[in-house]
């Protein structure tokens, strides 16, 4: 599913954003906001493919360009670079500068032309679904090192006692304080479906699944995961579902 972040000051603007967008591109994630530090943190535990935001966060400071830099510092993120910025701008003549400056696909002018939204939103969504895409990819960082994996390399994670291990075919990587939920919102490209409080398996790398004395079994990984009596129906349902579709 794509997912849409909106950083604008403005609520009838805001709210206009949002409506346009639902009724162009229903199916996306869409995450609306007023405030930088907010949408910071959104911008950090979702993975982002569109931003939309406003260049005046902060109307009544002289020469605000709040939003400008909040998109360089969404930028200096490795998992946020790679998703598309469109600004909203009511400042004619600044926005050749934008694209150059700070890399922009496009500009949006206030007040907002509808069908300029819904043509902008829906070429930058469909052309990342025509294009090959690279290997989905996630960063972690512990103890100030930043760890990149692909996520289609990922078998299987654990989350316990405030810690998430990572394991792929190679390592185990452990990333304190990061939930299970966050982590499973930062993938949109892989399946990974949870049969024990705290554990989610990569349904790509499922080999077969023993129902009766309740363990899966993992490509490339000696010891079978288990499952929990509580969570098994709710497993054995989703993983069924995959497979008649030919996951």
């Amino acid at each position: 599913m794509k997912q849409i972040l909106i950083l604008e000051d403005n609520d009838l603007t805001r709210n206009k954003l949002v409506r346009l967008i639902k009724s162009t591109e229903p199916e996306a994630g869409i995450f609306a906001f007023s405030g930088q530090e907010e949408a910071l943190g959104c911008a950090l535990t979702h993975r982002i493919d569109l931003y939309l935001v406003d260049i005046i966060l902060r109307p009544k400071e002289r020469n605000d360009f709040s939003g400008i830099r909040f998109v360089e510092r969404i930028k200096e993120c490795p998992s946020c670079a790679g998703a598309e910025v469109v600004f909203i701008t009511s400042l004619a003549g600044l926005e050749v500068d934008l694209l150059h400056r700070v890399h922009c696909y496009d500009y949006i002018e206030k007040p907002i032309d509808e069908e300029r939204v819904k043509r902008i939103v829906s070429e930058i969504l469909t052309r990342g679904e025509k294009t090959s895409k690279l290997p989905e990819r996630i960063y972690f960082r512990n103890d100030g090192i930043t760890y990149p994996i692909d996520v289609g390399e990922i078998r299987y994670v654990v989350h316990q006692n405030r810690v998430l291990s990572v394991y792929s075919a190679e390592e185990c990587i452990k990333v304190p304080n990061l939930p299970l939920k966050r982590f499973l919102n930062q993938v949109s490209d892989s399946v990974f479906l949870s049969p024990l409080k705290g554990t989610a398996v990569n349904i790509a790398y499922i080999k077969s699944v023993d129902y009766v004395n309740q363990y899966i079994y993992i490509k490339g990984v000696k010891e079978p995961l288990g499952m929990g009596s509580v969570m098994k129906k709710r497993f054995r349902k989703e993983y069924e579902s995959y497979v008649k579709r030919g996951y």
